[in-house]
């Protein structure tokens, strides 16, 4: 398994990165007198910001998953959302409605509970089996849908066992980041915002980033994907 420092220069080196091609956007913008160019450069800024807080959560949530998939643990030994998201092939089995009891397929063949406790009894009898398995966090676990919004970044950090809460503060910030950041990829030419609205959406994004990153490093740093032995 890599070490939890390698996990975290990686999210810095990305992260740094990305806070760079911003920065460089607002200095030009902030040293040129030309109110179309300035217009031009905050739309483009949040445009660049959307798009790098977006990249960096992934980039960032991947390299846990990544990092937790190398440890080849069973699941038994990690927390139940690392499981959850270890077996979703097996959840999906246990869901999937045609699935049916071989003999009763022909006897009971529209008996919908009867087939679900069937697979139920499956379950339950390759149970051990089952929580032996090694992790692998398959990468559709991660899905930011191209719109990454607060609620969408706090339920994939739910699905991988992190803090998630600390989001809340800034949510309101990246609500109005995103809908601007659709206004503009989708032509609006009337949406301008501000300095005021540029400062605060790259304020926040670089909060949320750099919460992103330590939350990681953290959960490796102290192995809170471990399972805790019951006393």
């Amino acid at each position: 398994m890599r070490s939890p420092e390698d996990v975290f220069q990686d999210m810095e080196g990305d992260r740094a990165s990305r806070e760079a091609e911003i920065r460089l956007l607002e200095n030009i913008a902030s040293k040129t007198d030309n109110e179309d160019e300035q217009r031009m450069l905050r739309r483009s800024i949040v445009v660049l910001t959307y798009s790098h807080l977006e990249g960096f959560c992934k980039f960032a949530l991947t390299s846990y998953s990544s990092a937790i998939n190398s440890a080849k643990l069973p699941c038994d030994a990690v927390v139940t959302p690392l499981a959850a998201a270890a077996l979703t092939k097996v959840f999906a089995a246990l869901r999937d409605v045609n699935a049916k009891h071989p003999y009763f397929s022909k006897v009971f063949a529209d008996d919908s509970k009867l087939h679900r406790t069937a697979r139920e009894h499956a379950f339950l009898d390759q149970l051990t089996l089952v929580m032996s398995t090694v992790v692998e966090i398959p990468d559709d676990a991660i899905n930011t849908e191209s719109n990454l919004s607060p609620n969408v970044l706090k339920r994939n950090m739910y699905q991988l066992g992190l803090d998630y809460l600390p989001v809340d503060p800034h949510a309101g910030t990246i609500y109005k980041l995103l809908n601007d950041r659709n206004s503009i990829a989708h032509g609006d030419r009337l949406k301008e915002p501000s300095t005021e609205d540029v400062q605060r959406y790259t304020t926040s994004a670089f909060e949320v980033m750099k919460f992103v990153q330590a939350e990681i490093f953290n959960a490796l740093n102290k192995k809170s994907y471990v399972r805790q032995k019951a006393a």
